[in-house]
């Protein structure tokens, strides 16, 4: 085999799924350049996961590519379920989710990759394509990773951190011994783009609940749906597994919702298992594991795609501090715990959400439905699957100070998202400071920490007036709040510098 000399790189993606593109658009974004290598020769055109959550379309507007993604989706404000007869049973709407956005954007999976190679492409970045990793093994100050081409030809590199984006079998986490620790849900399930003749509303996805079977079906643009077809009896999947043909689809198609969806055409089609997996360990000297290869959940929750582009969202402004200079051992080591948690969150979500359609097939079969949720059980079902309600409180970089004598202000929680992070430009973190302050201790932390903090002071707000309307907001580069101090007077600054301190060298 052909070989060349060994070449250093900082940060290597390995994968150009959406989670790898976006951890190398972030890299980027924050001055680090990443070397990004895919082993397909060519980008696929496969539909598979299509949801853009509300929750990441805030994170793709930091990234600066969210306009992109709303012109080019489908809006989809609600979730509904029929019956095999198209009638309504449920319906589930996004309005009042909390979030700029309150709908799901619907466009294949290519596009989405589209999107982001090409913000990359954009900030000096570019995608290594036909290079696959097939060894990564450690060094004390680096890691040996070993490519090689379809024509054999044979590249050693020397990566200081590898990110893993490599999908489900990702020869970074088998580099780790780490496994996808979980189960296996039973049965085979039907993925495809298609083309079909029926009257449900493209404002929404639509779960049809037959007594032979689910299918769900989601508008995609240019008058396409994605569709699940599951309960495969051990027939339809054998038939499928050979032969994924309009006809055969069609027939499954048929078996489940008879002359209610009339299949004509299909564009690629997939029969797969679904997973409740996730790797016990998301990093391991200078490794990190981000999506599939961490992950996996239903698609039920339509949460695997963006919760591999959240870590991505996570890691990168911790690892290019690091690159840079400016943090502490403990900011890299804060990934696996703050995503590994996140993780489990989706997880559970996507399980329940799979439990409730497989709920809906059996309430089909047996005419017996269980109470509907309560309102507030819905809204809050509502902020789950739309990827807004997780809080990284229990991380080690969050933290409070509130004088005893304070009262509770309404802003945000430490570890909580900030409502309002699509709004925050750059690259650094935000200090939010309303109201009274101490002027010169914020100055002498702006001159501590110039490049690395910026202060931004918002207008005061009259429905939270009294002193409780006085504070600061440590917000970190991903849009989740650090540090609260009430009120931001001179020991309240003091404990922001404090903060700060435990995981950044200041410039």
């Amino acid at each position: 085999m052909a070989g060349k000399e060994a070449s250093d790189v900082p940060v290597l993606v390995v994968g150009a799924g959406p989670s790898g593109l976006l951890a190398a658009v972030e890299l980027a974004r924050h001055g680090i350049q990443a070397r990004v290598v895919e082993r397909e020769p060519v980008p696929p055109k496969q539909a598979r996961a299509t949801a853009v959550q509300p929750g990441t379309l805030e994170i793709l507007a930091q990234t600066g590519v969210a306009d992109t993604f709303l012109q080019t989706s489908v809006h989809l404000a609600f979730a509904r379920v029929f019956n095999a007869s198209l009638s309504p049973i449920a319906e589930m709407a996004f309005a009042g989710a909390g979030c700029q956005w309150e709908f799901q954007c619907s466009l294949p999976q290519w596009r989405t990759e589209e999107i982001l190679a090409d913000r990359l492409a954009e900030l000096g970045g570019s995608v290594d394509r036909g290079a696959e990793v097939i060894t990564i093994k450690d060094r004390e100050e680096w890691l040996d990773v070993g490519l090689r081409r379809a024509d054999g030809t044979a590249e050693n590199i020397q990566a200081s951190w590898v990110l893993g984006a490599g999908g489900a079998h990702s020869v970074t986490r088998g580099s780790m011994a780490e496994e996808l620790a979980g189960e296996t849900y039973p049965g085979t399930a039907l993925v495809a783009d298609v083309q079909v003749s029926c009257d449900l509303p493209r404002d929404g996805s639509a779960l049809i609940a037959s007594p032979r079977g689910y299918v769900l079906l989601a508008p995609l643009p240019d008058n396409r749906w994605i569709t699940f077809v599951g309960d495969l009896t051990e027939g339809e999947a054998g038939i499928l597994q050979r032969d994924l043909s309009t006809a055969a689809i069609a027939a499954t198609l048929e078996h489940r919702v008879a002359e209610s969806v009339r299949l004509n055409d299909v564009n690629w089609a997939a029969t797969f298992r679904m997973h409740h997996r996730q790797a016990p360990e998301l990093a391991a000297h200078r490794r990190f594991l981000l999506g599939d290869a961490a992950h996996l959940s239903s698609p039920f929750g339509g949460e695997g795609l963006n919760s591999g582009m959240h870590d991505g969202h996570n890691l990168a402004w911790k690892l290019a501090l690091e690159l840079t200079g400016h943090a502490r051992p403990c900011l890299l080591d804060s990934y696996a715990a703050e995503r590994g948690a996140a993780a489990k969150h989706v997880l559970a979500v996507s399980d329940r959400l799979h439990r409730l359609a497989h709920s809906a097939v059996e309430s089909a079969r047996t005419g017996i439905f269980s109470d509907p949720p309560t309102p507030a059980e819905s809204a809050a079902l509502v902020r789950s699957r739309s990827m807004l309600d997780f809080s990284y409180a229990a991380s080690h970089l969050t933290g409070e100070y509130q004088a005893s004598d304070w009262p509770e202000a309404a802003v945000p929680a430490p570890g909580q998202r900030y409502g309002d992070r699509a709004s925050l430009t750059g690259t650094a973190h935000h200090l939010l400071v309303s109201g009274r302050a101490h002027e010169i201790s914020l100055a002498r932390l702006q001159d501590r920490w110039s490049g690395l903090v910026k202060l931004d002071r918002l207008p005061a707000d009259p429905r939270r007036g009294g002193p409780a309307s006085d504070w600061a907001l440590l917000v970190r580069p991903d849009g989740y709040v650090g540090f609260r101090a009430c009120p931001a007077d001179a020991a309240g600054v003091a404990a922001v510098e404090a903060h700060l301190s435990s995981y950044l060298i200041p410039v």
